[in-house]
């Protein structure tokens, strides 16, 4: 039995306790995630005899070799002609639907073509699950952090004054791939200077200055699975307001790394971090969560925020990455991939985090 077998398994149980006789996925991360498919098109029907891949005949060749745990359909017209065809509903059925990404529309065709059946609105069934991960699973994500390490470790000597952002953005993702990786994991942010400030500041045109810290938030993908590091340096030369700074998010990600594991709260993990800044007075500089789930997509459940009162369970991946940031000054901003474990977190990446002076 594969991975994707158990998976399989795995959601009509959850599926089962909902009252439901099977759920329809749409959400093309859900579908690889549930069926091992890549492709830009494709549908499952999953009901406890029975898994239905649906996808167009540009992926007939691709299904072949993906798909090894549902029976595939190639669609001729519509999905939902190929869903009567198929003969998979039987009258009276209770199905469930991703709610959160079925477009309207097609719940109304839906009822329309089978007036028979119940459709039934869920939400992150396939999302919560998803955030537990296998050990194939955690061994890609190793295999995306251990490339954005090496490419840490490569782009240090690019960074002086003079540097452009967008060009060592376009370094990075080339590196990336020249380690194996499949591409970046988001756009690479290199921001410096006041640009700091700026929690999501894409890389532009301007140039390193002596004094700039530099936020570098960048990833690489492997296998679809991605990694999510930041790193913050500085410049030509550390003041003391500098050295502050990044000593107050070093220990406030320490804090959060320190009190991450199976069964305490996103909500614990994320005071554990805002309480070091805002005992050192820059709490409204901390303006973010502190953290996330990462896997098939970037951001992934669950959120480390003060919101989340549902514990941590083991083989969660989190990022951890408290930041302060300054308007018109600069900011800093310290992450780590973190495994969850039964009674601590394992940071995945070996990135130093010793603040770095580039000349």
């Amino acid at each position: 039995m594969t991975n994707y077998h158990r998976r399989v398994e795995k959601l009509n149980q959850l599926v089962s306790e909902q009252k439901l006789d099977g759920i329809y996925i749409t959400y093309l991360t859900n579908v690889r995630y549930l069926s091992g498919f890549t492709g830009s098109a494709g549908q499952l029907l999953i009901t406890p005899d029975s898994a239905h891949f649906f996808s167009d005949t540009r992926y007939a060749e691709q299904s072949k070799k993906q798909v090894n745990n549902c029976q595939v359909h190639m669609i001729q017209d519509s999905y939902l002609n190929t869903f009567q065809n198929s003969q998979i509903f039987e009258s009276g059925m209770k199905i469930g639907f991703e709610a959160n990404y079925m477009p309207y529309k097609l719940y109304l065709n839906l009822k329309d073509k089978f007036p028979e059946i119940e459709f039934i609105p869920t939400t992150d069934i396939v999302e919560h699950m998803a955030a537990v991960k296998d050990m194939a699973e955690i061994e890609s994500l190793k295999s995306a952090v251990e490339i954005t390490d090496v490419v840490f470790d490569e782009i240090l000597p690019e960074l002086k004054a003079g540097a452009i952002e967008k060009h060592i953005a376009a370094k990075i993702s080339y590196l990336f791939k020249m380690h194996g990786a499949d591409g970046d994991s988001y756009d690479p942010i290199i921001a410096s200077g006041w640009l700091g400030a700026l929690p999501h500041a894409r890389p532009t045109d301007k140039a390193f200055e002596k004094g700039d810290f530099v936020v570098m938030d960048f990833a690489a993908m492997y296998e679809g699975y991605h990694a999510d590091l930041t790193r913050t340096v500085v410049i030509g030369e550390a003041t003391e307001r500098h050295r502050e700074i990044y000593q107050i998010v070093l220990e406030s990600q320490l804090a959060g790394i320190n009190a991450a594991k199976a069964g305490v709260t996103g909500a614990h993990v994320d005071k554990a971090c805002r309480d070091v800044i805002e005992n050192s007075g820059y709490g409204d500089k901390f303006i973010h969560s502190t953290g996330h789930g990462i896997g098939l997509e970037i951001h992934t459940y669950p959120r480390l925020n003060n919101l989340n009162q549902k514990p941590l369970l083991e083989n969660y991946v989190v990022t951890i990455e408290p930041g302060i940031y300054i308007p018109e000054w600069g900011g800093v901003r310290i992450e780590d991939d973190c495994w969850i474990n039964t009674d601590h977190c394992t940071p995945l990446n070996r990135s130093t985090k010793e603040l770095l002076v580039l000349r």
